[in-house]
């Protein structure tokens, strides 16, 4: 069947969340003297774990995400201080470390204009995300993505998270088309590749890291530039 339209998730497949974090990291690095007793990279591998727990509270809705960004260094400063952090001082440094995640924020290189290409290639666009609905209206919005995008369809939206096929199915009804009828673009394998194939969905894997391919029958980009190779590689058109 004619490919109508393409499903996208948001961070690090649109939004360049990496570089955002990088960059947030780096400027608490400098700020709070226990953290720079890590190196650069062990401090990023420790935030990741942390917030990745912390997130699937916040999407259960355990947690807001003020609590879980307090909570998140607490933990952390606590881990690298060998003790507790002072009154208030875990709220001021996840204040520090939005302040300068906002700063960075910044499409994937490439992303606006493969949407623009897509676009005028007559597809429609969706982007389908394991998230809070204002946080991916407000970045997609900042990166001046929103007006490339049909669809917004979020996990606190659609009640499930990806890989749940639901959200999936949520996003072509939102859409009206079928799973024939769309590609999803993204670089989780768990959530992104597996879920649209549970979905009967075709995938491309957005690999920046260039890790080895779990499964060699899927297509994977490992850039979105140039655009026209990107798109030829989503309309299965081109070797991936």
């Amino acid at each position: 069947m004619m490919l109508r339209g393409v499903l996208f998730d948001l961070d690090d497949t649109l939004f360049d969340h990496d570089h955002a974090t990088g960059c947030a990291l780096a400027a608490l690095r400098g700020d709070e003297p226990a953290f720079a007793t890590w190196p650069a990279d062990e401090f990023a591998r420790r935030h990741s774990e942390v917030l990745e727990s912390l997130h699937a509270e916040v999407l259960a809705g355990l947690r807001s995400i003020p609590e879980a960004r307090e909570e998140r260094f607490r933990r952390l400063f606590e881990d690298a201080a060998s003790g507790p952090a002072p009154h208030g001082h875990a709220r001021t440094l996840a204040a520090r470390y939005r302040e300068a995640y906002q700063d960075g924020w910044r499409p994937v290189p490439g992303a606006r204009p493969l949407l623009n290409e897509l676009r005028d290639a007559g597809l429609a666009i969706a982007v389908v995300t394991n998230n809070l609905t204002a946080e991916q209206e407000e970045k997609l919005r900042r990166c001046q993505l929103d007006v490339m995008v049909d669809a917004l369809i979020t996990s606190e939206n659609a009640g499930v998270s990806k890989p749940d096929v639901r959200i999936f199915t949520a996003a072509l009804e939102q859409l009206g088309l079928g799973a024939t009828e769309v590609v999803m673009v993204g670089d989780a394998w768990r959530t992104d590749i597996e879920g649209a194939l549970a979905a009967g969905i075709r995938p491309v894997w957005f690999n920046r890291g260039a890790a080895e391919r779990p499964n060699p029958a899927v297509a994977e980009l490992t850039t979105l530039e140039p655009p026209s190779h990107a798109v030829r590689v989503i309309c299965g058109r081109g070797p991936s």
